[in-house]
C-alpha cells in the first residue's frame, strides 16, 4: 500500500508520543465549559494543550478560562469578538502546536481514554490521515439519554463517498468532537468552510476524502455529547438541510441516490447504529420533530 507522503514524518511507538492540540469553539457556554476543559486536562494521554477560542462571551466563561489557566499551562485561550464557530475553529487550527489535532464543542466532553486511544491507533495506522469514534447523548445536566450517534462503520475513503452519504442519512460520516488527525496533513486540504456555517465538518471530511484521504474508525464511545434547546443542529435546522443538499450536488448524487438515502440509507442509519433509540420511542421522536421542524417552516414562511 501506497503510504501518504507525510506518514514517514510521524513520529515511531518507540518515540516520544505526540503532542495532541485540542481547540475548543466556545461562546457563552459557561454552564457547560469547565466539565468540556476538565475532560481534556484529565486525559490520559497527557502530552497535549488546549487551544480555546472564545467569542468575547459575556457570561462567567472568561473567568472559568482564566482560573482553569492559571492552574494548568496546557491551558491557553483567545477571549475577542469573531465571526462565529467556523472562524474560531479556523484561528485555533492556526494557533495550534501539536503534531495531532482535534476540536471539541464547549457543551460536549470527552471519556478519559479517548485522547490516548486516538493517538494509538494512529500510530498503528499510518495509511489513515485520521480517526473518528462515538458519541453518546446526555441532557444538560450530563444525564444519559439511552441513545448515541457512530462514526461511519464502512470503508472512509475517495471511492466510497456516494455510498456514505446514502447510507448516512442527516448525520456526518465522522464524529466531529471524536476526530482526531495529523496536523500538517489536514493543513493541505484547506480550512473548516464558512459557508457550510452549520455543516462545516460534512464538508471538511468529505473533502478529505475526496482529496484522497482515509478515515479509521474506533468502534467506541470517545464523547458525551449534550442535547440542549441552544444546539446549533436545533436552532439552523433548516440551514442545515439547504447546506447539506448542496454538498449532495457537489458529490453527484442524483434522484436516485436520493430515493435510497430516504429509504434504505435511513432505515440502515437507524438499525446499523448500536447505540440507537429503541424502535417505537425512536418513532415517536421522529414523529415530534418532523411536526416541530413543519411549524417552524411554516411559520417562518409566514413571518
Amino acid at each position: 500500500m501506497n503510504l501518504p507522503a507525510s506518514a514517514s514524518l510521524r513520529p515511531s511507538p518507540a518515540r516520544e508520543p505526540p503532542l495532541v492540540s485540542i481547540i475548543v469553539p466556545t461562546f457563552n457556554r459557561g454552564m457547560y465549559l469547565e466539565r468540556c476543559l476538565r475532560s481534556i486536562l484529565d486525559q490520559t494521554h497527557r502530552r497535549l494543550e488546549c487551544v480555546v477560542m472564545d467569542g468575547g462571551s459575556n457570561d462567567n466563561s472568561v473567568a472559568i478560562l482564566e482560573r482553569l489557566a492559571a492552574a494548568d499551562a496546557r491551558l491557553r485561550f483567545v477571549s475577542e469578538p469573531d465571526q462565529g464557530e467556523v472562524y474560531a475553529t479556523n484561528k485555533g487550527l492556526d494557533l495550534a502546536r501539536g503534531e495531532v489535532v482535534g476540536i471539541q464543542a464547549s457543551d460536549d466532553f470527552y471519556v478519559p481514554d479517548a485522547v490516548e486511544k486516538s493517538v494509538e491507533f494512529l500510530l498503528a495506522h499510518p495509511e489513515c490521515v485520521g480517526v473518528g469514534a462515538d458519541e453518546l447523548f446526555v441532557d444538560a445536566a450530563g444525564r444519559p439519554m439511552g441513545r448515541g450517534a457512530i462514526t461511519y462503520r464502512g470503508e472512509l475513503s475517495p471511492r466510497t463517498i456516494k455510498r456514505i452519504l446514502v447510507l448516512r442519512y442527516f448525520v456526518c460520516p465522522v464524529i466531529h468532537g471524536t476526530f482526531f488527525g495529523w496536523r500538517d496533513q489536514l493543513r493541505r486540504h484547506g480550512k473548516f468552510d464558512p459557508e457550510c456555517s452549520v455543516c462545516s465538518d460534512v464538508e471538511f471530511y468529505l473533502r478529505l476524502l475526496a482529496g484522497g484521504e482515509r478515515i479509521g474508525c474506533l468502534p467506541r464511545v470517545h464523547v458525551y455529547y449534550t442535547a440542549h434547546p441552544d444546539m446549533g443542529a436545533v436552532k439552523h435546522y433548516h440551514r442545515v438541510r439547504e447546506q447539506l443538499n448542496r454538498l449532495y450536488a457537489r458529490h453527484g448524487l442524483r434522484w436516485y441516490h436520493h430515493a435510497l438515502r430516504l429509504t434504505v440509507g435511513r432505515a440502515m442509519s437507524y438499525f446499523g447504529n448500536p447505540l440507537r433509540t429503541p424502535l417505537f420511542p425512536g418513532l415517536l421522536r421522529e414523529a415530534r420533530e418532523f411536526w416541530t421542524m413543519r411549524v417552524r417552516r411554516d411559520g417562518r414562511r409566514l413571518s
